[in-house]
């Protein structure tokens, strides 16, 4: 790959690369400009002092003790981080993963700040809103499937204590009524497949 070509890519993802040598010292490999965000996060800092990875983005310093024990293995392939947030220069959030690679003999931290972040956090949001939303519709529905379970017991109970002829005939159609509310319910809003109005969560 030709250092142009290398170039550009660091440019068009906005990643920063940065290669551990001896003594923990970290080196940005590339030439090209340091993406916006990383200008910003390295400024928050403090102006004009020269400072660690570690102590410009607190969280990859953490992240630094797994990358250490993922670079003593030797093993090929990426430990990445999970996203998390930091306040630049301005105030501004901005949302960094970090990954440990192994490359041949060289150990790289790749710092990027992934644009799709906020989409992904809005969608897992909405999901998580949707669950809530969905248990709070069988809660709802199982409490008055039960209520009316309890309804057509009673019904069953009174048409079968000796009334009248013509008084034990209207608790039959009110236990039918009821059966049909019962199916209206379950028709607007069913449970779940394996669900019942009588079963707990």
């Amino acid at each position: 790959m030709t250092n142009k070509l290398f170039e550009e890519i660091l440019g068009t993802l906005e990643l920063v690369v940065l290669e551990r040598l001896p003594h923990g010292i970290f080196l940005r490999m590339g030439t090209a400009p340091a993406p916006s965000w990383f200008s910003h996060v390295i400024a928050a800092a403090g102006e004009d002092q020269s400072v660690t990875v570690a102590q410009a983005l607190p969280f990859v310093g953490h992240f630094l003790d797994e990358a250490e024990f993922f670079w003593r293995q030797a093993r090929n392939g990426r430990l990445r981080s999970d996203p998390f947030t930091m306040k630049d220069a301005s105030g501004a959030e901005v949302v960094l993963v970090a990954s440990a690679l192994v490359i041949g003999h060289r150990h790289v931290l790749v710092l990027e700040s992934p644009g799709d972040f906020e989409e992904r956090r809005r969608a897992l949001q909405i999901a998580r809103e949707t669950a809530l939303e969905h248990e709070a519709h069988v809660r709802r529905t199982r409490a008055l499937l039960a209520r009316i379970d309890a309804a057509r017991a009673l019904t069953d109970q009174l048409a079968n204590s000796g009334l009248t002829p013509a008084k034990q005939q209207l608790a039959v159609e009110i236990g039918e009524q009821l059966a049909s509310l019962a199916g209206a319910v379950d028709a607007l809003a069913p449970l779940p497949k394996g669900v019942t109005s009588g079963q707990g969560r």
